[in-house]
């Protein structure tokens, strides 16, 4: 089975987004942070040239308290390599406080999965990985994955897939199939899977040979912390998102785009980063390459910084009504010595609102009330001070007054926000 290179472009999310913090005492319960991100399909191709990361991601980052997180899309397309049809995910973090355990649990189905141009098919393919870190430091995690009517040219597959299954389309491609790598390295437990890998063999379609497809990709790791010392983290950036209650019953809800959380250990410096090639509402709105980044640090005196931002290019909202070349945001946050301090920035360029054009540097929380529409507003900024400081930053905010491409009034759309937040003292859990 050749997965080594499957394998190698995986763990970024892993050694990339490890947390760390002081030691405990050894006679103490271990107390865990926690971070997960699951999503339908990835793509990485060789020197950069193609790289989509997680589609309809959904994450959770912590260390306290429960959390849990959603996401869904009706498809996603990479051409020549990937198509597939709806995703949903959805990613949880159980923290048990009596038993002192975390549990992290990843859920993915992804429908209509045809790769390489018809070589590989799948009706539709289901996810299942958890993964528990407990009070005495040992960690253990469960995976499993179920294929339906999967079909690969020149190759008879069990009828049930085992665990870590590998073959290969001689000369075109490896193929890796109910993937799940655990293990502990240092203070760190961390398990990793996917339903299907490929890695191309050799050239195709004007892509490299070492380009990698996955499906399914689950990353969850637990670290252990020192609850009494240090800050605690968090924040978010991302492209775009949608909410409307259309009745009591139903609630139609776009996630964010392209989103990256802070870890709640910090990333140890390194900058985390998520981006989709584009955004497909029909009919409302259309983006092109949405990309955010978090990068943070802390120690165990409760110093900390965390820098998060959001680029979305190719903005055009209903119709053209709102139009944009690109929006950046960009939040930090610092504390040091008990002393915060905070920035955030927005830069534009060509955003155009009912034909009008903003000027580059407009002021923050520049409000537009637009007939027809309702209100936008523009470098919106919030700040809470103390107890958990916190800042937050959107790009652009809008509030409708009338009913616009099936949402109703009162429907909110946001486009390129970025949060920071640190919490000076962590309480244990």
């Amino acid at each position: 089975m050749k997965t080594r290179k499957i394998i190698s472009v995986v763990t970024f999310a892993l050694v990339g987004a490890g947390l760390t913090a002081a030691p405990a005492q050894a006679a103490d319960p271990v107390a865990w942070s926690y971070a997960a991100a699951t999503g339908g399909t990835y793509v990485k191709v060789q020197d950069t040239l193609v790289n989509s990361d997680l589609t309809a991601q959904s994450g959770v980052t912590g260390g306290a308290n429960s959390s849990t997180s959603k996401n869904s899309t009706a498809a996603a397309n990479v051409a020549g390599l990937l198509s597939v049809g709806a995703i949903e995910t959805s990613t949880s973090a159980n923290v048990n406080k009596t038993a002192k355990t975390t549990t992290l649990s990843s859920f993915a189905r992804t429908a209509k999965v045809d790769l390489l141009g018809g070589l590989i098919r799948v009706d539709a393919v289901t996810t299942n990985i958890s993964t528990v870190g407990r009070a005495d430091g040992t960690g253990s995690h469960t995976a499993n994955t179920q294929f339906a009517g999967i079909k690969i040219v020149g190759i008879n597959l069990p009828l049930n897939i085992p665990k870590n299954y590998g073959v290969e389309i001689p000369g075109v491609a490896s193929i890796s199939l109910n993937m799940s790598i655990h293990g502990k390295v240092d203070r760190t437990v961390g398990t990793i899977g996917w339903a299907l890998g490929v890695t191309l063999l050799q050239p195709r379609g004007g892509y490299p040979a070492g380009v990698t497809i996955l499906v399914n990709p689950v990353n969850q790791y637990l670290s252990e912390v020192d609850p009494s010392s240090g800050a605690g983290l968090s924040g978010t950036a991302y492209g775009t998102r949608v909410e409307a209650n259309v009745s009591d019953q139903i609630q139609v809800i776009s996630d964010p785009t392209a989103r990256v959380g802070t870890p709640y250990g910090s990333s140890n410096g390194k900058t985390l980063t998520n981006s989709t090639a584009g955004v497909n509402i029909p009919g409302l709105l259309t983006t092109g390459v949405v990309s955010s980044t978090t990068t943070s640090t802390k120690d165990a005196f409760g110093n900390a910084e965390i820098t998060n931002t959001n680029r979305t290019a190719g903005i055009n909202l209903l119709g053209g009504l709102i139009k944009a070349n690109a929006i950046k945001v960009t939040a930090t946050g610092k504390l040091q010595d008990g002393v915060w301090t905070n920035s955030m920035k927005m830069e534009l360029v060509n955003l155009v609102i009912a034909g009008k054009t903003i000027p580059i540097n407009v002021s923050p929380n520049t409000v537009i009330n637009v007939a027809g529409l309702g209100e936008v507003a523009i470098n919106l900024q919030r700040v809470h001070p103390g107890g958990a400081y916190f800042n937050r930053i959107d790009g652009v905010r809008i509030t409708l007054s009338t009913a616009q491409a099936g949402l109703p009034v009162g429907a909110v759309i946001e486009l390129g926000v970025a949060s920071t937040a640190i919490s000076p003292q962590v309480q244990a859990p």
